[in-house]
């Protein structure tokens, strides 16, 4: 495995947040990582140290963007589209002459708004191999979240753990099948599933030309 990150990060071992809970489409991303074929994976928020422990021995090539809390941010920010793009082009970098085949979102796409969802994925599709992959968790039960985009890793061999124990201060907007369908530009819903802490996981795919 190679690691390219943007910042420095820390390696979580605390186990806080709510319980481990089983992600079925996370699984199936992760099943397509081995040590037969190159991949390379953006994941947008730190590295934990269950995600590099999955990568060890893999052929794959990680990204750490360390841009959650940033994106999230932006919707704070009077700027117009074309600086949002500009700042969004910056914390979302590409991987040199390889294409990205997996983006681990996270629940990063509830704390963007739709305008500026469309530029976040906008910047995706340029970086992204046909038939690329965005793994993401939307609160579609929930009608309150954490106030910023909350760290997520690997917990045994089939379970996601929330490292982070920020309180619920914030409403959800409760993105649904058809809000992604209409603003996440050049994805598509390939698969979605609610899961047993009302999480609603869905696997986005680049479309194809």
């Amino acid at each position: 495995m190679t690691l390219v990150s943007s910042a420095s990060f820390k390696q979580s071992t605390s186990h806080g947040g709510d319980e481990p809970f089983s992600s079925p489409l996370f699984r199936e991303v992760a099943a397509q990582f081995d040590d037969t074929t190159r991949h390379v994976i953006l994941e947008l928020g730190s590295a934990s140290s269950g995600i590099l422990a999955l990568l060890q021995g893999k052929r794959c090539r990680l990204l750490v963007a360390n841009a959650a809390h940033t994106l999230s941010a932006l919707n704070e920010e009077s700027q117009d589209a074309e600086s949002h793009s500009q700042v969004v082009s910056t914390l979302i970098f590409d991987a040199g002459t390889e294409k990205v085949d997996t983006v681990l979102c996270w629940d990063l796409l509830n704390y963007l708004s739709l305008p500026l969802m469309k530029i976040f994925t906008s910047r995706l599709s340029r970086i992204m191999a046909p038939g690329g992959r965005v793994h993401a968790y939307i609160h579609s039960a929930h009608a309150t979240m954490p106030q910023y985009p909350q760290r997520y890793s690997l917990h045994g061999d089939d379970h996601v753990l929330r490292l982070d124990r920020d309180p619920d201060v914030r409403k959800t907007p409760r993105y649904s099948f058809g809000d992604l369908e209409k603003h996440a530009v050049g994805l598509r819903v390939d698969r979605s599933m609610l899961l047993r802490n009302g999480v609603q996981e869905y696997l986005l795919r680049m479309k194809q030309e």
